[in-house]
């Protein structure tokens, strides 16, 4: 059997800060090919090359965070197929309606600047066009009328010429986002068929990522129990994509360990490393395995940044916030069962794992931010170990720093208890001999009533001997306990 070689590894502090920069780069290149552009739409052939580029291009703080926040286009679209009937045009209620025509175009003051969905209705009342927009006022003043009159212009009619010169209808209806109101103008032009549109929307394969994710959206229209269904793959889809975070990290990690080995002279064979690289992906996988709750980790991300704004708005704080929580649920559980040791590991383990990572992560978008006017497209990798740096260097100091103060809250919680547990107990001891003396007060009552009651006896049965007999009355006055005591005495 060949001998095992001890592995060689960086300092703790240099490990830890290697490793969260490996973490952070890594989950930003998985967000990044998971919001990446399509460069090939509806191509016949894969191009890895291409798709690459293109996962380069979109590695971001911000690729992160629109693929964190992915639940909010699904939350509105269910919601608003639930409350606005955007299931179809027939049932949809419109957050406001104008007449317009090309002789007076005020009223398009009343479109709000949002992203939203406009429907054109002719003097008949029939909808001939279906529109969406980001900003739906400056498409109508510098879109829809100004092609109108350059149209006129140069004796080329607008497609909304003959509705805006014999006046037309307006509805509209604002939507949070491009994607939901790109999604919602494509299923309505799918399923009206309005004559002036001439083609339908998100029919095929989408190049940009705001098209992709709302032909996604657009497929699910038509019930709420669909747009749920879409919603729940959506939220599955981030779990497993969580997992596969998890696993390529600790792969790289694996290697990273292997490689400082072979650089600081380790003798290992060949062998010998697989066999520690492969126990190390198996350590994740067991991990994993041990705690099923994490792998709700994904669902729980995307649910919670659908429905708190605040929390969208800072990198992935809902995964961080999911595991401080899960920490210290996993960590009450278990208090009263742990050593002494343990419980202060495990805390400690929560307050500086969680808490650091909870700090470091909201700040690198900030880091990466400033970043980009002077690295350009190295700020993400350069915010990423910037990140990792701090959080090393917190971390690190925070191991020294914070294990006295949580020993010493512990052992004066435990003494605390001991002492309160040793009170109840002295209490419970006075309240028992307290007990016994009472029941012996109630045993010397018992026995004077009795004695008296045998004297008194004694004393009637003497009476009645006197007056039926000359004998002499016999005294028993002295056997009660009280005489007898006094002769004594």
């Amino acid at each position: 059997m060949a001998p095992q070689h001890e592995q060689k590894s960086l300092s703790p502090l240099a490990n830890l800060i290697v490793d969260r920069a490996i973490e952070n780069t890594n989950r930003k290149l998985i967000a990044g090919f998971r919001n990446k552009k399509n460069s090939r739409p509806n191509a016949k052939t894969a191009d890895p090359l291409q798709a690459g580029k293109d996962t380069l291009a979109a590695t971001s703080s911000k690729s992160a965070m629109d693929v964190a926040n992915r639940g909010v286009a699904w939350k509105e679209i269910l919601l608003k197929s639930l409350s606005a009937g955007i299931g179809s045009l027939a049932t949809l209620q419109f957050d406001g309606e104008f007449d317009l025509s090309a002789a007076d175009t005020s009223s398009t003051s009343q479109l709000p600047e949002k992203p939203g969905v406009y429907v054109v209705y002719d003097t008949g009342g029939k909808p001939v066009y279906i529109g969406d927009s980001t900003n739906m006022r400056q498409r109508w003043q510098d879109g829809h009328l100004n092609d109108h009159r350059n149209g006129n212009k140069k004796g080329e009619p607008y497609k909304l010429s003959e509705q805006l010169e014999a006046g037309c209808k307006v509805k509209f209806v604002t939507m949070d986002s491009a994607e939901t109101a790109a999604a919602l103008e494509a299923y309505l032009i799918k399923t009206e068929n309005p004559p002036i549109n001439k083609r339908q929307e998100l029919d095929q394969e989408q190049g940009t990522r705001s098209n992709i994710e709302a032909k996604k959206l657009k497929e699910t229209l038509g019930n709420a129990t669909d747009v749920a269904l879409g919603a729940g793959k959506e939220a599955l889809k981030n779990s497993g994509w969580q997992l596969l975070e998890q696993l390529t990290s600790a792969a790289i990690m694996a290697v990273k360990d292997e490689l400082v080995d072979v650089f600081m002279g380790g003798a290992a064979r060949l062998k010998q490393r697989v066999e520690r690289f492969l126990k190390k992906i198996w350590g994740v996988i067991e991990k994993i395995i041990a705690a099923p709750l994490k792998l709700l980790n994904g669902i729980v991300e995307f649910i919670v940044n659908a429905l708190s704004k605040a929390i969208r708005q800072v990198y992935n704080l809902a995964r961080n916030l999911f595991d401080l929580a899960h920490g210290t649920w996993q960590l009450y559980k278990g208090a009263q069962s742990m050593s002494r040791e343990e419980l202060i590991q495990k805390i400690v383990e929560t307050v500086i794992v969680s808490g650091t990572l909870v700090l470091w992560d909201g700040l690198e978008p900030a880091i990466e931010s400033q970043l980009i006017p002077l690295t350009g497209v190295a700020a993400p990798y350069i915010s990423c170990v910037l990140s990792a740096i701090g959080f090393g260097l917190c971390s690190y100091h925070l191991q020294n720093l914070v294990p006295p103060i949580v020993a010493y809250l512990v052992d004066f919680k435990t003494g605390w208890n001991e002492s309160l547990e040793a009170k109840r107990e002295a209490a419970l001891q006075l309240i028992k001999a307290q007990e016994n003396e009472w029941l012996m007060a109630e045993g010397l009552v018992e026995y004077a009533q009795s004695v008296n009651l045998l004297a008194k006896e004694a004393i009637d049965h003497r009476e009645r001997l006197a007056r039926h007999t000359s004998v002499r009355a016999i005294d028993f006055s002295a056997l009660l306990p009280t005489k007898r005591i006094s002769q004594e005495s």
